[in-house]
């Protein structure tokens, strides 16, 4: 009798221990892990008002993430170290950078370009007219450029004579750290840096929009118009195409939503955008594919 007891428990112990069994191998798939979510590409960029289309895409709902930096330099490094999938760098740094040991994982897809334009800033601490400039340290690209003949010509009809200015020569991106340290009393700029020049709070004495550039060998329309690259990494290309193709779109946009959207993002007041032209995106132009070499650009024609 004890032993058909003892039959019977350990009989049903078997059967129970089957039973958790079966119902632990039935709620397996559950229990898995979940699959990994797909990264999305990371876009890096320097806050400024020339990035419109930037902004405008991005209001739009996205599908990639935006990562500031402090400069074009940053957004460079981050893209040869991988850190990010793609950014924009100015033209100049972007033409150093697909050139530098790494630089050949990166492809130029596309341009923020602006209007070209010819503008005198001066320092936000000067009370001057143009007639006052005489003896004044002038900033400009180089002696033989078609700002510097536009503007030659202009002030001699507003009663200055340029050959009493004192010129400094540099590339544009050394006249706005020039003129906050003082070392300049004004830069003789392309549009867009005096799009930057007024919102730092220095003073725009002369501007003439009627330039077509390209009328020198200093400024090439291909490079003259263009503020910045849209660099991107070779095994991110068909992760950063929905932000290409975003870019395009937002351009078409009216200059009142464009402008809009970089008030919402960095919060300068519409009214002090209302007095320039609006930046655009586009694809790498012909133009550009010859100067840079078809294998450093992404070709999306």
């Amino acid at each position: 009798m004890k032993l058909l007891q003892t039959y019977l428990v350990l009989g049903a112990f078997l059967l129970l221990t089957f039973l958790l069994i079966a119902g632990c191998q039935d709620r397996a798939p559950s229990q898995q892990s979940p699959a990994p979510k797909v990264s999305v590409p990371r876009i890096g960029y320097n806050p400024n008002p020339l990035l419109g289309p930037l902004y405008a895409a991005q209001s739009n709902g996205r599908s990639w993430e935006l990562t500031k930096f402090g400069t074009g330099g940053d957004v460079g490094y981050s893209l040869i170290s991988g850190d990010i999938d793609a950014g924009f760098v100015e033209t100049e740094k972007a033409l150093k950078l697909i050139k530098a040991p790494g630089g050949e994982k990166l492809k130029v897809a596309g341009a923020i370009q602006f209007p070209y334009g010819a503008t005198l800033v001066v320092r936000k601490d000067l009370k001057v007219r143009l007639s006052d400039l005489t003896g004044k340290k002038i900033a400009a690209l180089e002696a033989d450029c078609i700002l510097n003949h536009q503007f030659n010509t202009d002030a001699r009809r507003h009663g200055l004579d340029s050959k009493t200015l004192k010129f400094s020569y540099m590339p544009f991106a050394d006249m706005l750290p020039a003129l906050e340290a003082k070392v300049i009393d004004g830069a003789l700029v392309k549009g867009a840096h005096a799009v930057l020049a007024e919102l730092q709070g220095h003073k725009i004495i002369y501007q003439n929009w009627d330039i077509k550039a390209g009328a020198d060998d200093c400024c090439p329309p291909s490079i003259a118009q263009t503020e910045y690259f849209l660099l991107v990494r070779e095994q991110s290309v068909e992760k950063v195409k929905p932000l290409i193709t975003a870019l395009v779109k937002a351009s078409e946009l009216p200059p009142t939503q464009l402008r809009q959207a970089i008030s919402s993002q960095l919060g300068y007041p519409v009214a002090a955008l209302e007095q320039y032209p609006t930046a655009s995106f586009a694809i790498v132009s012909p133009e550009q594919i010859k100067l840079l070499g078809e294998q450093r650009c992404l070709l999306t024609r």
